[in-house]
Formats: structure tokens, sequence, C-alpha cells
């Protein structure tokens, strides 16, 4: 399906020559964030770690501090209590690494994804209550949990409750809730994460560190100034995992995490790094980085075994055990990368028969529910329709729903509740279960929503498109501006250029199925390499000579200490070519010249 391109208006003058330190480009890509106001574009290019908000703005912050030092002071056994995803695994791991740093021993508890999913539940706390537990602190769950906190209220237990999701019934009646979504609160930054949350609450407790260090017998000569700043590694692998907006605390909290994780002092995640083929000396890290390297990988143990490998790697002071779990983890994620692909063309198959629908319910008693998300996002991307992919059990049916093109997913299961042992999501992505005897009437109930509600028109796939780029912006001094904008994500999306009137130098498919295209384009006299993966369909319609418009992301590329700047291409543009045969001709005088200059230097 043809792309429509939208390039973003140009900045007004007026706001250009309220930068005259900045260039016109860095000042479109500002103007098209809606950041004009140069007190916040000076927030925004120069991140300050002393601009976070105070911790104890949270209304009961210093509520949740207090018991926690009391129970420190009483011996009391504390345990925090986290989901199975990256963002709650690294919030359990900076709060274990915190009191393990205040000479604290904790408990963890992460339940399975297969006997008992996501959040708090009874038969957990029924355990923890077994085990003497007098404190619980959750990260990234909670919010939703009142059943769980009236039975901590009933049985002397004291649950504190950090996280971040909406508050969808009643508040539970927790010791504390430390949530910036609660209605209640005043704290001014709603889109932390949970792991920022938790690095909040981290804050916040080390904020009376001599007390506490003193009390536990651990020497004040040993006190790092600032420690907590080690603890932004893991925030910010988590906050980027969550797939959160990368602007206010989260742009600060990545961005400096990012340095940190330069020089971790974690062993687990140095050695993850190492496995995933993460080179730091090559190249800094970002937020590609941590969320397509990193992140998956500790998704992985959850999705397919249990989150506590992952969070015994990021926490473990032992060498050796460090070793053996990072090579767990990569074979892990080896796997989970081999059954996706596997269910994601098993899906494929099924769908063909029923692909003339206007969403598509696909089930097998082979399909993991770790991965079905993953599934249902890739055949949603494919297929630009709604999904949903489910491990189909002995009784019950238990996946993930995924979106397209404005359709409300989460609207249409409402709809079909009765049918549904459960369900929760939003708009584009969504998970449920339901009994196995209930499935055919589910999806003929689904359908006829989907007939009432389904958009008259379409959206038209639309590629917003930042700036055009032309020869002149092809450097490193330009590339440099661009970086400045990072950490990328949410929020704050990895600029798309155009480039048009390119004319193409050369091309081929690559990769194992031959399903890439690898270009190289000339702009003026310069010629630069492109990659587009997934495009290896389009060589076919290619030619050496015609003239392209391509649009894409601007990428910087080493190789044997060589730097080069290169585009991954998004889409591709055949226009009307002049003159195809003195064009080649041009491109070889200056593929030429270029390779006169590298012999000569």
């Amino acid at each position: 399906m043809a792309k429509l391109w939208q390039i973003k208006p140009s900045v007004p003058q007026s706001i250009l020559e309220q930068f005259p330190e900045l260039s016109s480009l860095q000042v479109q890509l500002l103007y098209n964030l809606n950041l004009t106001d140069p007190d916040r574009v000076d927030w925004f290019l120069t991140p300050d770690y002393h601009n976070l908000y105070d911790p104890f703005l949270f209304t009961q912050m210093q509520v949740a501090v207090d018991r926690t030092w009391e129970a420190i002071q009483k011996n009391e056994k504390i345990l925090i209590y986290g989901d199975y995803d990256a963002d709650a695994v690294t919030a359990n791991a900076v709060l274990t690494q915190t009191f393990r740093y205040l000479g604290v021993e904790v408990e963890s508890y992460i339940p399975d994804r297969f006997t008992e999913g996501y959040g708090l539940n009874l038969e957990a706390f029924q355990k923890i209550k077994d085990q003497g537990v007098k404190v619980v602190i959750t990260v990234d769950c909670g919010t939703n949990s009142t059943a769980e906190a009236d039975y901590c209220k009933a049985n002397g237990i004291d649950l504190i409750i950090t996280d971040h999701h909406e508050i969808t019934g009643s508040i539970p009646n927790a010791f504390a809730l430390v949530n910036p979504k609660n209605p209640n609160e005043v704290y001014p930054d709603k889109q932390i994460t949970g792991v920022g949350v938790a690095y909040k609450f981290a804050k916040a407790l080390l904020s009376n560190h001599e007390k506490v260090m003193t009390q536990r017998g651990v020497s004040i000569e040993d006190h790092i100034p600032e420690w907590d700043k080690w603890l932004l590694d893991l925030v910010a692998i988590g906050t980027v995992a969550d797939c959160h907006s990368l602007l206010g605390e989260n742009r600060i909290l990545v961005k400096f995490g990012l340095k940190v994780l330069q020089k971790t002092r974690w062993m687990g995640l140095r050695l993850l790094m190492e496995n995933a083929g993460i080179d730091l000396k090559q190249k800094n890290p970002d937020s590609v980085t941590l969320g397509f390297a990193i992140a998956p990988r500790i998704n992985a143990a959850g999705r397919l075994e249990h989150a506590n490998v992952a969070l015994q790697l990021l926490t473990t002071n032992d060498y050796a055990t460090a070793i053996d779990l990072a090579n767990r983890i990569e074979e892990i994620n080896r796997r989970r990368q081999d059954i996706t692909a596997r269910i994601v063309s098993e899906a494929k198959e099924k769908a063909e028969a029923i692909r003339s629908r206007k969403i598509l319910v696909l089930s097998d008693p082979s399909w993991a529910k770790g991965v079905v998300g993953i599934v249902a996002g890739k055949l949603a991307e494919h297929y630009k329709k709604p999904v949903i992919v489910l491990e189909r059990g002995e009784k019950e049916s238990t996946g993930s729903a995924r979106s397209s093109r404005g359709f409300d997913i989460v609207s249409a299961l409402k709809a079909c509740a009765p049918y549904l042992s459960r369900f929760g999501g939003h708009k584009e992505a969504a998970g449920l279960t339901l009994s196995n005897d209930k499935l055919d009437e589910f999806y003929v109930e689904l359908l006829k929503y989907t007939e009432r509600h389904w958009p008259e028109e379409l959206p038209e796939a639309v590629l917003e498109i930042d700036a055009e780029l032309s020869e002149s912006d092809f450097s490193f001094d330009r590339y440099a501006e661009i970086e400045l904008l990072e950490p990328f994500g949410a929020g704050n999306p990895k600029p798309i250029f155009a480039v048009k009137g390119a004319t193409l130098a050369s091309y081929r498919t690559v990769g194992a199925d031959q399903n890439h295209l690898q270009l190289k384009i000339a702009i003026g006299e310069k010629l630069i390499d492109c990659i587009g993966f997934s495009m290896g369909y389009k060589a076919g319609q290619l030619e050496v000579g015609q003239d392209l418009d391509l649009c894409g992301e601007l990428l910087s590329d080493s190789w044997n200490g060589t730097k080069k700047l290169k585009m991954r291409v998004i889409d591709i543009k055949l226009v009307e070519t002049v003159d195809q045969e003195s064009k080649v001709e041009s491109i070889e005088t200056n593929e030429s010249k270029q390779q006169l200059q590298k012999t000569i230097s």
C-alpha cells in the first residue's frame, strides 16, 4: 500500500530568529515537538539531573519511607513484589540494590506468568504472610488490587504500593499509595514509569541514609555521594521498555541513565550486554540499545521461563553466577526469537483462510502465551487490521490483541465482556482470557461489533516527515545537532527525513532470504549508503541512474575505526528521470574521486 508523505510545516521565521545559536534544522525539529519557548528548549537540550522533582512531593511518600525505616529498625521482614516485564524487573532491582547499599537484605516475589498472571494475587499473599513478612513494597503493580490490600490490612501486613498505572476502580486500602496517577496526587509529572516511581522511593529512602546506615552498622565512610545515580541505568532500561513519553522527567532519567550504563556497576548487566554484542567502546548506547537489545532479553526470561532469572542477573554480586545467568538469558532470548518466528509463520497460514474479515482471531494449543503479544503486533502490522492471538489451553484460551488503523480494540472487548473471563488494556493493545467453549461465540459477537463500528473511511497510511535534507545536511556536524535531541522514543520519535531527487548509484538485495534492500544514492557529489529492511521486493522496480525520492532515518555507522553516515530507508518513490545515461557516468566519476581521496588519505 502506497504511503502518503506528509512533511511537517516549516518553522516560522519569527521562531527561527529566537534561536540564533541553533541551526535551522535543529529549530525545525524542536518546532515539530512543540518546543518554541527558549526556557523549555534549554531544558530539553541540556537536561539537568538536579531538575528532577523532589520525591517527597508525592503526598504519601513520607508515610511510605517512615514505615520502611521503622521496619529496618525493628528487623522486620520486607518483601518487594513486582511483575515480570522489564519495567517491573528493573524496578525490583532498583529497590533490591538500594536496600543492599543500606545494609538491608530483602525478599523479592515475582508472580509466574503462566500460573498466576499479572499483578497481586491472594494465593501469593497467603504465602507471604506465612513467611512472616511485615512490609510489602510493590513495584509497577498494585494500584487496582483492592482485595489483596484488604487481605494485607486484615493480616498485619503493611502494603506500600509504588506504581504508575491508572486507577480503574476504588482506591485500595493500602498503608501507602505512591502513584502519580492517583486522583488525589499532586506530584507534577504523571508520565514516569513503574521503575521511575521505584527510583523516587529509593531516593527518598536514601535521603536519610546516614541514620539508616548507622543503625545497620554500616560505616558512614562507605557512603558514596549521590549513590542513587548508579541506579539510573536500570531506570533507563525500564523506562524505554515501557514505551512511555521520553519528555519531562523521563527524558532526564534516560539521558543520564545512558551515561551511567557506559560504566555500570552491575556485573550481570555488563555480561548481558557482552552476550548481546553491545560494544560500548565502539558506540555509545542509545534508546535503541535499551529498547531492542537489552529490554527484550530481560523480558524473555518472563516470557518463556520465570523473570526471577533476569532479576537475579541484575542483582547478583557473584561473578560465576552472573556468567551462568547471562548465558541462560541469551539462550532463552534465542529460543524466544525462534518460537516467535515459528508462530508468526503458522499464524499467517491460519489467517489466509479468514483474511477477508475485518478482525482476525487466531488460536492454537502450541502457541506460547508469553510471545503471543509480539506475534499479534507483527500480524496487525502485516495485515493492517486488528488481530487477536491466543494460546488455547485445556479449558481456557489466553492471549493478546493488537489494533491497527485507529480501531479501538478494548471497546470491542468490552462489548463482548459476557464471553470473557477477564480482559484489560487500551485502545491499541489488550490482554484477554476466555473459556474455550465460548471462543466461537466470542468471535461471532466480535465480528458483529466490528461491522457496526468499523470506520467508514480508514485513515490513509501517512508517513510524517520532519524535514527535507539537502546535500550539505549529510555531515557529521549536522548529525551531532540531531543527536542532541536523543534519547528518542515515545513522545520524541527519531526524526524522519526526506531526500528528493537522489540518483540511484547501485542496489542489491541482502539478508538470508534476500528480503532487505541495500542501496547507494548520489545526492549532488555525495554518495550515501542506505539500507531498507524488508524492502527487497522493491528491487525489481529499480534501475541504476534512476531518480528517487526517499525518506528514512539518518544513522552513523562505524567500521574498523571509520565512521560514515547512512540512511535507514522507510519508503521509496520513483520519479521521472531525465538523461539517465549521463547520470550513471557522473556517479562513476564521483565514486572514482571518493576512492582516490581514500587512497591519498
